[in-house]
């Protein structure tokens, strides 16, 4: 049994990720070719299984008998996008395997770190006796400044809390007996998709729990303990993909995620995590972490992801992810493409701080971009608070951690679920009819212009605002 009494931790290493763009409902995937040499010593990434693409769906079965008769071992399968994870000794996978009947492309399923590393330490804050949102001990006094940025205590008074509305948080697992997550977490549904890893993660885990952090920022509980999320009431779903040892994951884990999240009529489905890809074949991880892959591998790895957010989509899932930490201008950078991010029907969110925020103060511009966020006008679609910690703590993001913990951390991966939690908010006013179309151009319309109007390059539409995105 976890520990019930709420711990409070700083982060001294920001939470960075990776992510990409939404540009309205389709993105740019060709990737130019760029005079960047690729290092001949970088090292392939680890994988242990191949992923195979059938040609069709349907013939995902056929598939994979012909497979098993040739002696290779199925791992698991996607059906529903026409891909098998399968482990084989063969030396010529690869190649023998493509010369059967039905399949589209063989790719090895690597396996890297889509969420960094990071490191914490405990803070003393004042306690308060619990007094929507003022009941609240570290709204109450001021940390939670992430929901004063986005007028979240207003949506609320104004009756919107995200009741009815579901979000699917893909990350590192979650803390299912924390007392900010518990009141919302659905156990039944909740799944993992890392071998050997329970989606509820362990006791042993660092207080520094990605997913966990991420899910107090869409939905921590209005229950008077100390924090409140941007949609209270909403329902929660942890789909694990990722280890909550090291953040990595393989590429198959990830489609299979997004796949079961739209069966499971997920209605946000939140990505914090992400890789950078390049045409020329070079991979780099959210460590920073470079690698070669064959180039070949690149666009049909592009591909098979592509298909599982369109599953998802036409599900009627709203589909939001994380920018990116990488402090790059991507307009121009077409070679690049982030994952998920980068791909077509998916919100791209880029993430504002304040600068030595004051609580004292009778004005604070939280809208100021974070110095590491990842812009550009083809590759942000939203900006939302995703904090900063180059000149004061308090400049980061407040949410749950692992064991009951608080904990500070900033990204861009926890300006996304500011994102989700506004797109729950949307689609429970709506009663769940909303298509993740009209969810998006929600957001986007009713975004605070901050950077004038139009297409900006650190927020693209603006801003995102929760009180005009339920009463506009």
């Amino acid at each position: 049994m976890k520990k019930t009494t709420i711990k409070l931790w700083k982060m001294l290493v920001c939470v960075f990720l990776f992510g990409a763009v939404f540009s309205s409902c389709e993105k740019e995937e060709n990737l130019r070719e760029t005079d960047e040499n690729l290092a001949t010593d970088l090292q392939e990434p680890p994988f242990k299984n191949y992923m195979v693409i059938s040609e069709s769906s349907d013939l995902t079965k056929s598939v994979e008998n012909s497979l098993k008769t040739s002696g290779s071992e199925i791992i698991s399968s996607i059906p529903e996008i026409g891909i098998s994870i399968v482990s084989s000794k063969d030396v010529n996978f690869i190649e023998n395997t493509m010369k059967k009947k039905n399949i589209d492309a063989v790719v090895p399923d690597y396996e890297i770190a889509w969420i960094p590393t990071s490191k914490g330490i405990e803070a003393n804050l004042p306690e308060a006796t619990p007094s929507i949102g003022s009941t609240e001990p570290y709204y109450y006094y001021d940390y939670l400044w992430g929901l004063e940025a986005i007028d979240a205590p207003d949506a609320w008074n104004a009756g919107f809390t995200g009741s009815g509305a579901s979000v699917f948080i893909l990350d590192s697992g979650i803390d299912a007996e924390h007392v900010e997550l518990a009141p919302n977490l659905n156990t039944s549904l909740s799944a993992s998709f890392v071998p050997g890893e329970d989606w509820n993660v362990l006791e042993s885990t660092p207080f520094d729990n990605h997913g966990t952090h991420v899910a107090g920022t869409i939905a921590a509980a209005q229950n008077g303990l100390g924090l409140i999320g941007v949609a209270p009431h909403a329902e929660l779903v942890a789909v694990k993909v990722l280890s909550e040892f090291t953040g990595s994951g393989a590429f198959s884990s990830i489609n299979a995620g997004i796949v079961y999240a739209g069966e499971n009529s997920a209605d946000v489905i939140n990505m914090s995590l992400g890789a950078t890809l390049n045409k020329n074949g070079k991979l780099v991880d959210a460590n920073g972490d470079p690698y070669k892959i064959p180039a070949k591998y690149v666009m049909e790895i592009v591909n098979a992801q592509q298909k599982a957010i369109d599953y998802a989509y036409k599900k009627g899932s709203t589909i939001i992810a994380s920018a990116g930490n990488d402090g790059v201008n991507y307009d121009g950078n077409s070679a690049y493409i982030k994952l998920p991010g980068g791909l077509n029907n998916v919100v791209t969110v880029s993430a504002t701080a304040p600068e030595g925020y004051d609580w004292t103060a009778d004005y604070t511009n939280f809208d100021i971009p974070a110095s590491y966020t990842t812009h550009g006008k083809s590759l942000v679609d939203i900006a939302a608070p995703g904090g900063d910690g180059d000149v004061a703590l308090d400049d980061m993001i407040l949410s749950t951690g692992n064991n009951n913990s608080l904990f500070w951390s900033a990204g861009t991966s926890m300006a996304a679920p500011h994102v989700s939690g506004v797109a729950a908010l949307i689609i429970a006013k709506n009663g769940g009819d909303m298509s993740p179309q009209e969810v998006t151009k929600q957001i986007e319309k009713t975004a605070d212009k901050v950077d004038g109007n139009g297409q900006s390059t650190f927020f693209g539409k603006g801003r995102i605002n929760a009180y005009r995105a339920v009463t506009e």
